[in-house]
């Protein structure tokens, strides 16, 4: 099984893509989660009309020379819906080509599964206005279905929790990921299973992940308490690991080859990491008001050792 983690994790740490490739030198992993989460702003190269892949294609061939590999995206994280009931959505066209442009450089890394979140609102309450939210969504990703037959790269939506979302999100169970997929109908729609979430939702994970079956692609891996979407490592909280690990098992995800890839971006946390932000001020200066580069690496390097132990533990081969 590959171990992964999210080029989210050193992106604010660094200036570019391509640059943080290269800072995950030496922390272990050779696998590479390509974070496009917050490449989609007016006036970022990855929206520029004549050269938006530049950023791609360095980091690409940073990949190449340091011998990663690129196995998982995660598309903008662009919501087309209204957020709450005075929220302003972000513009529908303008998600939508930034979900191609992810598809497409997708196709260009050799990628063959991107999460793209579904839109929330206040307006579609969970779980009365169900099929309204799935036709909404269906159409939305209908937009891609073009992109994704052309690169043959699955789109996979991904659960979250109350606790993020309230009664703005319908695929809480797996259950209700797998009744989506089928309302879709098409082959290269998939399922993110996230952990994380998972655990502020119901901690006993293992059906989900089975209900999944052969449609979960793709997985992101982190902690909390169980009350916010921390983002934490594995054994910084309460996540029940040998539930999720059983359900990979018995899902047949670690047979087909799955990745288990990392979200767990705040092993240490940045003072602007969401969801718990540090204090600005100090009367004497902020000279430790964040964890420096050199320490983020050694938390990574830390966290790809969490992600050997537990893969050790279940006789599962590291690649």
């Amino acid at each position: 099984m590959r171990l992964a983690t999210s080029t989210g994790d050193l992106l604010h740490y660094t200036s570019s893509p391509a640059e943080a490739v290269r800072a995950f030198e030496g922390t272990g992993f050779r696998y590479l989660d390509y974070s496009f989460y917050n490449a989609a702003r007016p006036g970022l190269p990855f929206m520029d009309e004549k050269d938006w892949m530049r950023e791609v294609a360095a980091a690409a061939s940073e990949a190449e020379r340091l011998g990663f590999d690129f196995v998982q995206a995660h598309s903008p994280g662009n919501n087309f819906l209204v957020a709450d009931g005075a929220g302003k959505a972000d513009d529908y066209e303008f998600t939508v080509k930034a979900n191609i442009r992810s598809i497409e450089a997708c196709g260009y890394l050799g990628v063959k599964n991107l999460v793209v979140h579904s839109g929330i609102s206040g307006e579609l309450i969970y779980p009365q206005d169900r099929e309204r939210y799935f036709e909404i969504n269906r159409d939305f990703y209908r937009r891609l279905y073009s992109a994704m037959e052309k690169h043959g790269v699955h789109v996979l939506i991904e659960n979250s929790a109350r606790a993020n979302m309230g009664d703005r999100y319908f695929f809480m169970t797996g259950r209700e990921m797998v009744d989506f997929i089928e309302y879709c109908d098409h082959p290269l729609m998939g399922a993110c299973w996230d952990v994380g979430h998972a655990n502020m939702q119901n901690p006993a994970q293992y059906g989900d992940i089975v209900d999944l079956g052969g449609m979960l692609k793709a997985i992101h891996f982190q902690d909390n308490m169980g009350r916010s979407d921390d983002h934490l490592a594995p054994f910084m909280g309460t996540l029940d690991v040998d539930s999720v690990m059983q359900g990979l098992i018995d899902s047949g995800y670690v047979k087909r080859g799955g990745v288990l890839t990392f979200e767990s971006d705040n092993i240490l946390t940045r003072a602007g990491g969401w969801p718990n932000y540090r204090n600005e001020k100090s009367p004497r200066g902020r000279c430790a008001y964040e964890p420096s580069l050199q320490l983020k690496r050694a938390a990574i390097g830390l966290l790809y050792n969490i992600g050997c132990d537990i893969l050790k533990a279940y006789n599962i081969d590291i690649d």
